[in-house]
C-alpha cells in the first residue's frame, strides 16, 4: 500500500509539472487565485486515497463507476475547487487534451453524483 501511495504521489508530481510545462508552451497561466499551482495540485491529489484518485480519474475517461467510499472522499476531503482544478490540469496534458470535451463534463457528472451520495449517507 505504501509503495502504491508513493507511486501515486510521484504521478501527481509528474502531472503537476507536465501541466505547468504544457501551460507554459500554450502561454496559459495557471489560475491566479492559486499561488504555487503545482503544489496545490499535489495537495489536492493527496486528499483522497490513491485507489479513489484512480477511480475518479478513470471515471472521467472510461465508463467506470465511482464507489460510495470514493464519492465521500471526493466531496468531504477533496472539495469542488480541487476537483475542478485537477480535472482542468489533466486535460491540459497532451495525452488527454483531445478528450477534454468529454472528460470535463464527465468530471462534473461525477461531482454531482457524488454530492447526491454524500447527502444520503
Amino acid at each position: 500500500m505504501a509503495k502504491f501511495n508513493n507511486i501515486f504521489i510521484m504521478v501527481a508530481l509528474i502531472l503537476a509539472s507536465g501541466v505547468m510545462a504544457s501551460l507554459a508552451k500554450k502561454k496559459i497561466s495557471p489560475p491566479k487565485h492559486v499561488p504555487g499551482f503545482p503544489l496545490h495540485l499535489l495537495h489536492c491529489a493527496r486528499r483522497v486515497e490513491p485507489e479513489c484518485g484512480k477511480e475518479i480519474f478513470l471515471g472521467m475517461f472510461e465508463k467506470l463507476p465511482v464507489s460510495n467510499k470514493c464519492c465521500l472522499q471526493l466531496i468531504k476531503k477533496m472539495g469542488k475547487t480541487c476537483h475542478d482544478d485537477l480535472d482542468k490540469a489533466i486535460v491540459h496534458l497532451p495525452e488527454y487534451s483531445s478528450r477534454a470535451s468529454k472528460a470535463i463534463p464527465k468530471g462534473n457528472q461525477i461531482w454531482h453524483k457524488c454530492a447526491l451520495v454524500a447527502r444520503h449517507i
